[in-house]
């Protein structure tokens, strides 16, 4: 069980990238920038990949969207040399929750807020002949951790073979600033909201769970031993990865007699 070889993995991720868009007969690459660390991955990749004039960056904040993480989008967009768009979803959202009969937690408008995003960037993508590029890594992808049709909902993810604790690596490869890595992993869909702190472990942990049961295939009491966590956090994680199958496929169908 081994991270990832940075070098040849940040080639093959930009490769990808270039196939993909050659394959496609599009004109390049719509981004979404949060001002975290994987969208900057995501879109200084398509960049190297494709070159600037062939990537747009769209920054969507909205309540409650911290205002550093906005500008720290906007200047990365500025740094690479590519265009870039800024759009306020909060009177979007506050629209579907006024229209709504039903009573909503935290929980349903962060997914709305997810969903607005990913329809901003196909409007943007359909509007330019261009791909949806999405940042969900690895870690995210097993554990169903994404909004389905909402951050999870893309062309392409590069990204998606690479592990979150990964991430730092292959940020430096790139040269990413060092401010996308010192930040918490967070999604900004609640105020005060972390990965982590949802997750109840940090990424090095739940990682070192995922690529025991996922890639060495060691049981959840040889996972937990490894990861240093009791018996019931891993299968804790395992259980995640069950229950979210649906997520990482294709919407099921029953198959018709003819």
């Amino acid at each position: 069980m081994h991270d990832v070889d940075v070098e040849p993995a940040v080639e093959r991720m930009a490769t990808f990238l270039s196939e993909q868009l050659a394959a496609a007969d599009a004109e390049g690459y719509v981004v979404g920038v949060s001002g975290g660390l994987d969208s900057a991955v995501a879109a200084t990749l398509a960049v190297d990949a494709v070159g600037p004039g062939a990537v747009t960056g769209l920054v969507l904040p909205g309540e409650p969207t911290a205002e550093a993480n906005t500008r720290d989008a906007s200047d990365l967009c500025a740094d690479l040399g590519i265009e870039h768009h800024e759009v306020d979803i909060a009177p979007i959202v506050e629209r579907f929750e006024a229209l709504s009969p039903d009573d909503h937690g935290r929980l349903v408008l962060g997914n709305v807020r997810a969903r607005v995003r990913m329809t901003f960037e196909y409007l943007e993508a359909n509007a330019t002949d261009r791909l949806v590029l999405g940042p969900t890594n690895r870690s995210e992808l097993l554990l169903g951790y994404f909004t389905k049709y909402g951050d999870g909902g893309a062309d392409v993810r590069p990204m998606a073979d690479l592990y979150k604790s990964e991430m730092g690596d292959v940020a430096r490869a790139l040269g990413v600033d060092e401010r996308f890595l010192r930040k918490p992993p967070s999604a900004e869909l609640w105020e005060g909201q972390t990965d982590e702190g949802e997750l109840g472990a940090t990424y090095g942990t739940i990682d070192t769970v995922l690529k025991s049961l996922v890639e060495a295939g060691r049981s959840v009491e040889a996972a937990a031993e490894r990861a240093g966590v009791p018996v019931a956090e891993a299968r804790r994680f395992q259980r995640m990865m069950e229950s979210t199958e649906h997520k990482r496929e294709v919407p099921p169908y029953p198959e018709l007699p003819r």
